[in-house]
């Protein structure tokens, strides 16, 4: 393998964890020029905060050692995690899950972490604000046109997909055929809101938002859960509520999935009435302080199963890989893993003709992970909202069911594949190469 590979073209297309934790995996390699395109004005990544276990953790220091810092001065805040029953016969029952105990996660919101992971990227390789129309192979392996909305163009070797659900480079592996390309409705549907702690507080009580002994508290109900946690050095607490409508049927993946649920304040109060725990109750009234007039939650919305995730250059990464439930965090914990993955591949690269053996390398390793992912996800989202055949509300069946259901992602070996995507990547190439 030579030691001095002629430069390589990379662009980001997406300016949220995966792309940022790519990018910040890349910057070691002195043989890649990479640039992240955002189609925002500014880079702004929206929705839940984070929760990064101790693996994940580890995952993220792996990908560079910085990301442990950048955590702490987001101001994530290291918690203890519960999980009870809100409704039916066992009100106030702990579930008891392998790996989730004291001191397991850090929470940090979504958008300070984000920004701190690309506080010490060079300016020049950030581009928000920045529509891309097209992006084009060019012949004889010359490598990916960009073609942007001011008519401007940039040649690329490899572009990697991390725009999210919503993207377009989606549609750049996977074609036309929208059954694919767009996600489809799960029945579920969630709302996250951020309140100060103090106001929080009013309304919830002080046990379980405690800044000197905080907590990630999950609570089953009949067709909902809710969920709460302190962020941003213990200042703000984050909410979290989801639902399995019953009203849904499976859609054929062509229709446009609806964007939001709505409730007036009466039917939202009513979807909670069955959780006959006072802070689950103080939850709701906090947030019917809020929204006064109409209730808008999210319709949570997946990718169904892709064939491939890459091309001979192009590559999807996080959730435009294979969006999905977020009730396991595995969308969190599998960007970062393959994120590392990624650039690891990427950065071994002997030359632009190895690109499509790493891509190919990163599908094999990735794609049976996040299929498994997938499942699970969907698997947790029905218990913890109550909504588990023949499991239900009865707490002895959800502590069998949920107790060994996040070991998937807590005791991932990483290095295990990593070595695997390695020796993929160089059986393709037909080269006998030790890991370095």
């Amino acid at each position: 393998m030579s030691s001095s590979p002629s430069a390589i073209r990379v662009a980001i297309i997406g300016g949220g964890l995966a792309g940022a934790a790519v990018l910040r995996g890349l910057l070691r390699y002195p043989h890649l020029t990479v640039d992240m395109y955002e189609s925002r004005p500014t880079l702004r990544d929206e929705g839940a905060g984070f929760a990064f276990t101790s693996r994940a953790q580890d995952i993220l220091a792996t990908i560079d050692p910085e990301l442990e810092f950048c955590l702490d001065r987001a101001g994530a805040v290291l918690t203890t995690t519960e999980t009870r029953v809100a409704a039916g016969p066992h009100v106030g029952r702990e579930i008891e899950i392998n790996g989730f105990s004291e001191n397991c996660k850090k929470n940090v919101s979504r958008q300070a972490f984000v920004m701190e992971m690309l506080d010490c990227v060079p300016p020049h390789m950030i581009h928000p604000g920045t529509r891309i129309t097209s992006v084009t192979e060019l012949p004889s392996g010359q490598g990916l046109l960009l073609t942007f909305a001011d008519g401007s163009t940039k040649k690329y070797d490899i572009v990697i997909g991390a725009d999210g659900t919503h993207g377009f480079t989606r549609q750049l592996v996977l074609g036309a055929d929208e059954s694919l390309v767009k996600p489809h409705s799960t029945g579920f549907w969630g709302l996250p809101i951020k309140v100060p702690l103090q106001r929080a507080q009013q309304l919830m009580g002080t046990h379980s938002l405690d800044p000197s002994s905080p907590l990630h508290v999950g609570w089953i109900g009949d067709g909902t859960t809710i969920i709460y946690d302190l962020l941003d050095n213990g200042n703000e607490v984050q909410i979290i509520v989801c639902g399995k409508a019953d009203d849904i049927g499976e859609d054929d993946g062509l229709s446009e999935p609806s964007w939001a649920k709505l409730f007036t304040p009466d039917e939202f109060r009513e979807a909670f009435s069955s959780n006959r725990v006072p802070v689950c109750q103080g939850t709701i009234d906090l947030i019917l302080s809020v929204y006064t007039v109409q209730v808008a939650a999210l319709c949570l919305l997946e990718h169904r199963p892709a064939p491939t995730y890459v091309t001979e250059n192009i590559c999807l990464i996080g959730d435009s890989a294979h969006s999905m439930l977020p009730f396991q965090g595995a969308n969190i914990s599998l960007s970062i893993e393959e994120a590392l993955l990624l650039s690891t591949l990427i950065g071994r690269l002997p030359s632009k003709a190895a690109i499509a053996a790493a891509l190919r390398a990163f599908d094999q390793v990735c794609r049976p992970r996040a299929e498994e992912a997938t499942r699970l996800s969907a698997e947790t989202g029905l218990l913890i909202t109550g909504r588990a055949p023949g499991v239900g509300l009865n707490a002895d069946l959800l502590q069998q069911h949920l107790r060994h259901k996040f070991e998937f992602l807590l005791n991932v070996d990483i290095e295990a594949h990593r070595t695997a995507a390695v020796s993929i990547m160089d059986q393709l190439l037909g080269v006998e190469a030790a890991w370095p």
